[in-house]
């Protein structure tokens, strides 16, 4: 995912070399160079970083493919097209395609982690496969649904052209309150109580109660992990694996 001599002096890319911020018109699954497509295991998680679909976050990218993969979990990075140049369809299409690739590429289940819009998206695709196409999803801090102020990207920022693809999120927020069309696959979900940008009561609060009156597994932590974007902060990383693990990943293929 980055070049040898960045792996070698720090956890980061310096800018420069990270390719979650270079290539933004062009998405790409990132296979880590390494750890990464841990040898000899089943299953692949699809990283989503977050970023307001307007960048991505590098912490919720490498740090990510790493915790993974001391845990024996093969994960790959997907950066996928973002506002205001493309819409929430394009980045479903991106992400959509990427399952596709991972099942050609790797052997198990198939699963996505998304972190704040990276969850948001997704859920989305949930709607989209009514459910179907991922094993399991895990939203960290999700932007459930997205709020009408947050699209008023031309009030703030004077772009034209931006509100009409950033409105466009909007389309999905009543089912994904519940309403008709909602669909998941199972998930793992952890949202924080002092979180001031994705709250659970607006959030992850009303998305866990559709999926229990739906019979869809669940896990929910919710709990004190700190402000928005605590990344693989707060001590919900295990309970993480152990859900994965459950469900296939990270076991070991016969030689």
């Amino acid at each position: 995912m980055v070049c040898k001599e960045c792996c070698a002096r720090q956890r980061l890319p310096p800018l420069a070399c990270d390719p979650l911020f270079h290539g933004p018109a062009s998405p790409c699954v990132l296979v880590p160079t390494r750890a990464g497509l841990t040898a000899g295991s089943a299953g692949t998680v699809i990283i989503c970083p977050g970023g307001n679909y307007e960048f991505l976050s590098p912490l919720e990218g490498q740090p990510v493919v790493d915790w993974l993969a001391a845990s024996g979990i093969a994960s790959v990075v997907l950066r996928y097209r973002l506002l205001p140049r493309f819409s929430i369809e394009d980045s479903l299409d991106d992400l959509e395609q990427a399952v596709r690739c991972v099942r050609q590429m790797r052997s198990g289940p198939v699963a996505a982690i998304g972190f704040s819009a990276g969850g948001h998206l997704i859920a989305s695709l949930g709607l989209r496969a009514n459910g179907a196409l991922l094993d399991g999803q895990c939203l960290i801090y999700p932007a459930v649904v997205i709020r009408r102020d947050d699209c008023d990207f031309h009030n703030r920022t004077g772009r034209s052209g931006f509100p009409s693809r950033a409105q466009a999120l909007l389309r999905g927020n009543d089912a994904l309150m519940g309403g008709p069309g909602f669909a998941a696959p199972p998930t793992f979900m952890v949202a924080s109580t002092v979180d001031g940008c994705c709250a659970p009561a607006e959030h992850t609060d009303p998305y866990a109660r559709e999926l229990k009156a739906r019979g869809i597994p669940c896990k929910y932590l919710r709990r004190d992990f700190g402000d928005h974007g605590f990344g693989l902060e707060g001590g919900w990383t295990e309970a993480c694996v152990k859900w994965l693990r459950a469900r296939g990943f990270g076991r070991r293929l016969p030689s």
